[in-house]
């Protein structure tokens, strides 16, 4: 097969399984031939996912759950067969805090999304000062950056909603969300959607306000889901199935190796 494409995908995290898989998908639908090679130093696959199973107990030493806001996630479960193992945050303990200035400030539910709908019970919460809101709301008159080139997540938020708005809210949650530096996070691969929000309207605020007005009703075709949710036993789950079924399309896979 002289049209044979060689592609090797270094890491076999979640995310360099997903794109070994998304790849593998989109070349047989464009009846394109690969031969894909995935590559880790580890002898292990799924990188920071690590569940412990002991009896009927389940811990997470990484990554717990996942944002069911981010459609990916879900669609890869359904595609693996993993949507009737998935499960939402227990109603009874979903309260996440942030401590600052001596004390613990409860985030307003949605803030991980920064839904307008959320805006008046995020006001009240006291985690800004009256400065730091004000310095939030200029995000209306902040020049919008018109360069392509892409920036991290702490420079983005610092530029349209300031330090303190950062600091406070926003790198607390990025931290808990990807267990990662927001300085070193590139915003266009974790939240383009703001990108795009500040192109268009020129505002990300402005630009979640028009949002609300044009988005359809929500309908829930499947189960409601909460915001975070996860496997009913542990997110290796999702890392096994994806290796299976990348040995069934003939990825090869190569742990233990160190690529220089």
């Amino acid at each position: 097969m002289s049209n044979l494409r060689t592609v090797a995908v270094i890491g076999g995290g979640i995310s360099g399984l997903s794109t070994a898989y998304a790849l593998h998908e989109q070349a047989r639908a464009a009846d394109i031939p690969i031969r894909c090679t995935v590559v880790d130093s580890a002898p292990v696959w799924g990188g920071k996912i690590v569940t412990h199973r002991v009896g009927n107990l389940v811990t997470e030493a990484g990554p717990d759950s996942f944002l069911s806001q981010k459609q990916a996630g879900l669609e890869l479960c359904d595609k693996l067969g993993l949507t009737d193992q998935l499960i939402n945050t227990n109603e009874t303990g979903k309260r996440a805090c942030v401590y600052s200035r001596g004390r613990l400030h409860e985030l307003p539910e949605g803030l991980v999304v920064i839904d307008p709908n959320q805006l008046g019970p995020f006001l009240r919460s006291g985690l800004l000062s009256w400065a730091g809101l004000a310095r939030m709301g200029l995000d209306l008159a902040v020049p919008v950056k018109r360069s392509s080139e892409d920036e991290s997540l702490a420079s983005f938020f610092r530029r349209r909603l300031g330090q303190q708005a950062f600091e406070r809210m926003l790198e607390p949650l990025m931290a808990g969300i990807y267990a990662g530096d927001a300085e070193q996070m590139s915003v266009q691969a974790t939240f383009p959607r703001f990108v795009e929000l500040e192109q268009e309207y020129g505002s990300v605020i402005r630009g979640m306000m028009a949002s609300r007005k044009t988005s359809p009703p929500a309908t829930h075709s499947g189960p409601k889901r909460t915001m975070f949710v996860s496997l009913k036993n542990g997110l290796s789950d999702l890392v096994d199935a994806l290796v299976h079924r990348l040995r069934d399309q003939g990825v090869v896979l190569k742990g233990s190796c160190v690529v220089e």
